[in-house]
């Protein structure tokens, strides 16, 4: 009977050690880490041989909070089964890996299993940042196309990226030489000198971030000292926002150069025609200024003997005339062949309008054209104040007819 007995506990404890040995075969199939702990917390069996870089029999009797990379104790506090509680453990070989976890109470203690999911988390969290720059970028976008056009909505977006990063301010600049130049600011001063030469590589400044098309426009967003620093989720919400606000940009430069030549004359650069009579929308009225028309004499002589590049030449030296007895709030336009126009803003009378403008019909030499003699750039004058209710087009009219009465008066420049 001994006999038997002892064989009889032999196999029993053979296939205790057997089933322990299938089990924990089984649970390593399964989990990446298994084990129990006492009522203490303490490990009592850690698997596999090892664990996140630690030996496991280094881990037995530690406690298994230790492992945790933060204070929540998480699944190694409960006292009922927890299934898929995610927490970071520490590795002894590098940064923290996250388990995705399941216990359930075993005697005074707990067992468990945990799938190691870093690789799912990583991924998890980068789609959650794409997710929320691209939401931000969206609301951003949106709002620059509710302006209604692109300096409207570069303004708009300057306006709204400082709260979205967040951030002090945020601005618009252009390369310039070993420098930057302001296109266009948001809603606090540009802090130039904290911001590297064009081209340079990234501040070391982490509450700085430039980006931008290579020697286009740049994004430039900043924040203060005592805010942290910028992480990689700003850098790339700037980064993405930096090329079509590159566009709005671009966009807005076109749209000003066909502005420009749709109101502006190609050789002189002064307004046309209908620049000029849209600059003077609504500012026609008593006592508001003077009326100066201004015709060419000799530009007829001057193509036929010198050739046109001459009277090309006579063109533009009038205009730098005209340019140069303007003041601020004036308006100077070419009206077409040897015919211009001249707005004196806050002018009240003929006389200080002649005053002003005297220089421009004195016969004087060509720049550029000796042979063209010392009297070939001059003008005839008219000069027409504005009356009650009197639109410009019956202004225009009246300067006009005074430039003509002073041509045929012999030596008057004005009637």
């Amino acid at each position: 009977m001994d006999v038997l007995s002892d064989d009889r506990e032999q196999s029993l404890a053979s296939a205790l050690i057997d089933s322990r040995a299938r089990w924990r075969d089984f649970a390593l199939l399964a989990a990446d880490l298994v084990f129990e702990t006492d009522g203490a917390g303490c490990f009592t069996f850690i698997g596999p041989d090892e664990v996140l870089g630690w030996r496991a029999d280094a881990l037995l009797g530690r406690p298994a909070a230790a492992l945790l990379a933060s204070g929540d104790l998480g699944p190694f506090r409960a006292r009922q089964a927890v299934r898929g509680a995610r927490v970071w453990l520490k590795r002894a070989d590098g940064p923290p890996s996250c388990f995705d976890v399941t216990v359930v109470p075993h005697e005074e203690g707990l067992r468990g299993a945990a799938r190691d999911v870093t690789a799912e988390e990583r991924m998890a969290e980068i789609s959650a940042r794409a997710l929320r720059r691209a939401t931000t970028l969206g609301r951003l976008l949106r709002l620059g196309q509710r302006q209604g056009d692109p300096v409207a909505a570069l303004a708009a977006i300057l306006r709204a990226l400082p709260a979205a990063l967040p951030a002090m301010g945020a601005a618009l600049l252009l390369p310039e030489g070993a420098g930057w130049r302001l296109a266009m600011e948001g809603t606090a001063p540009v802090p130039m000198g904290r911001l590297p030469p064009p081209g340079e590589p990234p501040s070391p400044d982490g509450r700085l971030l430039v980006a931008g098309a290579e020697g286009g426009a740049s994004l430039v967003a900043w924040r203060e000292e005592t805010q942290p620093d910028f992480d990689a989720e700003d850098r790339d919400l700037l980064e993405a926002l930096a090329m079509p606000v590159a566009g709005l940009h671009a966009e807005a430069l076109r749209q000003r150069e066909l502005a420009q030549a749709a109101h502006g004359d190609a050789l002189t650069g002064l307004l046309n025609r209908r620049g000029f009579t849209l600059a003077l929308a609504g500012r026609v009225r008593p006592s508001a200024g003077a009326l100066v028309f201004v015709d060419l004499d000799g530009l007829k002589p001057l193509n036929d003997i010198l050739g046109h590049e001459a009277g090309d030449a006579a063109l533009r030296g009038m205009a730098e005339r005209l340019r140069s007895v303007a003041w601020p709030g004036d308006v100077v336009a070419r009206l077409g062949g040897d015919e211009f126009c001249v707005w004196l803003d806050g002018v009240g009378s003929e006389a200080a309008a002649l005053d002003r403008v005297l220089p421009v019909g004195r016969p004087g030499p060509l720049p550029g054209w000796p042979q063209a003699g010392d009297g070939a750039l001059r003008a005839s004058l008219g000069i027409a104040l504005p009356a009650a209710g009197e639109d410009l087009g019956s202004l225009m009219m009246r300067a006009d007819a005074a430039m003509y009465a002073a041509k045929r008066a012999k030596g008057g420049e004005r009637r």
